[in-house]
């Protein structure tokens, strides 16, 4: 069990230390690597919420807070992003400032949040969730500071079914992006990390499965752009 413990937070560790050495680029090359996509992908999960009024939102994993920014049209009473690279964070603290936008971002670890039981109202996490030490942990978490009624949304990436598409975009992940992101970022090895973590994340029906594990109903996926993305849903139980 110690050696499992040590095992999640040295990953925790590489991945910290991995986004703060590409953060002053990782915008440019998330827009250019998925030719621009990616903003798409964020509109379609939000515009999937089932909304009242002014809804209280925490984003985990939130980076340089694109996730956050792109929900404050959704006229919220708070939005919280939290992440554990402080470099992802200063960047977008500078975003949100430029925006005037209403989103808080602090330091936080998405399996051991800093907030009370049943403090919000939407839990969600764009292509953060596979980077935790432990999904299930952060999963529970985001179940206890949801509030009864509560859903959570998550966007990540996917491999593809159809075959020929899959062998495309295997070529492209495992090829091309490691190249052109190491090439441009002086990151190499991040970018070689895109595509492993992408292979080794629960997807589709394994993900919803541990949406339920975790006490969440209603759990789902839906894929977009030819399966390439996938957008996960799921609701607290009403008391």
């Amino acid at each position: 069990m110690f050696k499992n413990k040590e095992k999640i937070a040295e990953h925790k560790k590489r991945n910290r230390e991995m986004f703060d050495a590409i953060a002053q680029r990782y915008d440019v090359l998330n827009h250019l690597l998925s030719g621009g996509i990616d903003v798409y992908w964020r509109r379609r999960a939000l515009n999937s919420l089932q909304l009242s009024n002014q809804p209280r939102i925490l984003d985990l994993a939130t980076g340089t807070a694109d996730f956050a920014l792109a929900a404050d049209r959704l006229n919220p009473a708070r939005i919280i992003g939290v992440d554990v690279a402080l470099e992802m964070l200063r960047l977008g603290v500078r975003k949100v400032e430029e925006r005037g936008a209403t989103t808080a971002l602090m330091g936080g670890d998405a399996e051991h949040l800093p907030f009370q039981d049943e403090s919000f109202d939407v839990v969600m996490g764009a292509f953060g969730v596979r980077n935790f030490g432990h999904i299930p942990s952060g999963l529970a978490e985001a179940h206890r500071v949801l509030r009864p009624g509560g859903q959570i949304l998550i966007l990540d990436f996917c491999e593809p079914s159809t075959p020929l598409f899959k062998q495309l975009y295997k070529f492209y992940f495992h090829n091309v992006l490691p190249l052109i992101g190491g090439l441009l970022s002086g990151q190499r090895q991040a970018y070689a990390y895109l595509p492993n973590s992408v292979s080794s994340f629960p997807q589709g029906s394994a993900f919803v499965r541990l949406l339920e594990d975790a006490g969440f109903v209603e759990a789902s996926a839906t894929t977009l752009t030819m399966g390439v993305c996938s957008i996960y849903r799921g609701c607290k139980v009403l008391s």
